[in-house]
């Protein structure tokens, strides 16, 4: 079953969709690590999908991520 999801405005000309906080805490549980970006494939569907950092790098990423 799909998530319905509203489109919220953001300044005054971008809107978005919320990613729900138990997708994405899912991934980060998989992975064993933190997710800072997500690519979206842009078609009639929108298709979200985590990065994950590079194993030489997460550590450096995630402290980026919490400054």
């Amino acid at each position: 079953m799909p998530l319905i999801r509203k489109i919220i405005d953001v300044g005054k000309t971008s809107r978005a969709v919320i990613i729900p906080k138990s997708w994405l805490g899912f991934h980060e549980r998989e992975n064993d690590c933190r997710i800072i970006e997500v690519a979206i494939e842009v078609n009639s569907v929108l298709k979200v999908s985590p990065i994950l950092p590079k194993k030489e790098g997460r550590k450096a990423r995630e402290r980026a991520s919490h400054e």
